[in-house]
């Protein structure tokens, strides 16, 4: 099975700071590291629009940096250069960062009849492009459960596999998934946007932490893994 290497970085600060903060640690990376993958803004000024290999998060109220593969790579080789954190109108001097760092197996349980893990969205999945924004408002959202089942299955599909891509991890097993879903307002770059809360189970080995969805560099749509089998 394939394998990959994530780091975590937490830094242990005084203050619980909301998810909104999730963006302005991305900003403050940003801001302070060239390398492409810490913002997905090429030298050209065009965006990378593969899957963000590192992702800014506020897990448990503390600032958390995830890295995946070449992005994990770089939060373990630039971590001990953060003299000083900025967030927004806060500012910690030498903050306390914990870096660990794992090997994550990459695979697809195909044995059992039943999803074996079980994900919950600690952070509202942003699941909706511009089309299928439009299909949920006029044919999903009054629909029955099953369903809406069914049309956040698609997409959830689709997340996973473009998480499988940004891996190089090439999937050819059928893919399970059942959600159990709300939608949530939230307000993302001062707009009104639906969001989703809840789990969804799957035979698919995900890395806890990861972000599915949009924006999940901003913290959206990270996800707390469980085996229930």
């Amino acid at each position: 099975m394939p394998q990959i290497k994530k780091a975590i970085l937490q830094f242990n600060i005084e203050d619980d700071l909301s998810l909104r903060y999730g963006h302005k640690l991305r900003g403050f990376f940003a801001n302070n590291f060239a390398d492409v993958l810490f913002h997905n803004h090429k030298e050209d000024g065009s965006y990378r629009y593969a899957y963000p290999l590192i992702q800014y998060k506020i897990i448990g109220g503390k600032p958390t940096v995830i890295g995946l593969v070449k992005g994990a790579e770089l939060i373990i080789n630039n971590f001990l250069d953060i003299n000083q954190l900025t967030l927004g109108e806060k500012e910690y001097i030498q903050p306390e960062g914990r870096l660990e760092v794992v090997d994550e197996d990459l695979e697809v349980i195909s044995s059992l009849e039943m999803p074996k893990f079980k994900y919950e969205f600690y952070s509202p999945w942003m699941g909706l492009n511009q089309k299928n924004h439009r299909k949920y408002l006029k044919k999903i959202k009054d629909q029955g459960d099953n369903q809406k089942r069914e049309f956040f299955k698609r997409i959830l599909i689709g997340n996973i596999l473009t998480f499988a891509k940004g891996m190089d991890w090439w999937i050819e097993e059928d893919i399970k998934v059942v959600p159990n879903l709300e939608p949530i307002d939230i307000q993302f770059k001062n707009e009104d946007m639906i969001g989703f809360v809840g789990e969804f189970y799957s035979n698919v080995s995900l890395p806890k932490y990861i972000g599915l969805g949009k924006s999940t560099a901003r913290g959206f749509g990270t996800i707390f893994k469980e085996e229930i089998i």
